[in-house]
């Protein structure tokens, strides 16, 4: 599947994290999606977030990952994932990158990163507001392809000062897409101060 552009120096890392993920996401067609939601996402909200380059690959790699918690199980599989990130030594990444990546993977769904918790309390400042605004942007990426039928073919973004429009040109209806990508934009409008609008656009 072609993603939108992925840096020279990064390939050979994520085609190594996308062989490690095979073994354990359940749909790796829903991974490949998820990825290529949030990359659009992540490129359209540069003007928003100013995030550098690499932090487009930690997103990148826990895209990949969110799901391979499932195969331990099916309860708090976003706990199980992260636990998985961080134990493995396989993975390209070092060991800042797996830290956050494993993060990414754990709010990718539910519970939202909080100070309460040991891991994300321990980051320094810098890496916390990494860490949220990766997630938030996974998180409503990952509801994009709630069905798993790949439904989104593009993404078009606008930045407004109170809401951030996101329109998906698909080729098919996707009510519980948008649904659940509404529920997911909970982080978005913490981290951002902006509301989330989603306008679907059947293509043809």
């Amino acid at each position: 599947m072609d993603y939108p552009h992925i840096e020279e120096d990064q390939r050979d890392r994520i085609a190594q994290i996308i062989s490690f993920a095979r073994t354990y996401s359940p749909d790796r067609g829903h991974d490949e999606q998820v990825a290529r939601n949030a990359l659009q996402l992540f490129d359209q909200l540069s003007p928003l977030h100013g995030l550098p380059g690499n932090d487009r690959f930690l997103l990148h790699a826990a895209c990949i990952l969110h799901d391979i918690g499932w195969s331990r199980g099916d309860r708090a599989h976003n706990k199980s994932g992260a636990r998985m990130v961080r134990r493995d030594r396989t993975l390209p990444l070092t060991k800042e990158e797996r830290q956050q990546i494993a993060l990414l993977v754990r709010y990718h769904r539910k519970e939202l990163p909080s100070s309460s918790q040991r891991r994300f309390a321990a980051l320094k400042a810098a890496d916390k507001k990494r860490v949220a605004i990766l997630s938030s942007i996974l998180r409503i990426a990952d509801g994009l392809d709630r069905s798993h039928q790949s439904r989104v073919e593009a993404i078009t973004v606008t930045i407004r000062r109170d809401r951030v429009i996101i329109r998906c040109h698909a080729n098919s209806e996707g009510y519980s897409e948008r649904e659940y990508a509404m529920a997911r934009a909970d982080l978005f409008t913490m981290v951002f101060s902006r509301t989330v609008e989603i306008d679907w656009k059947i293509a043809g």
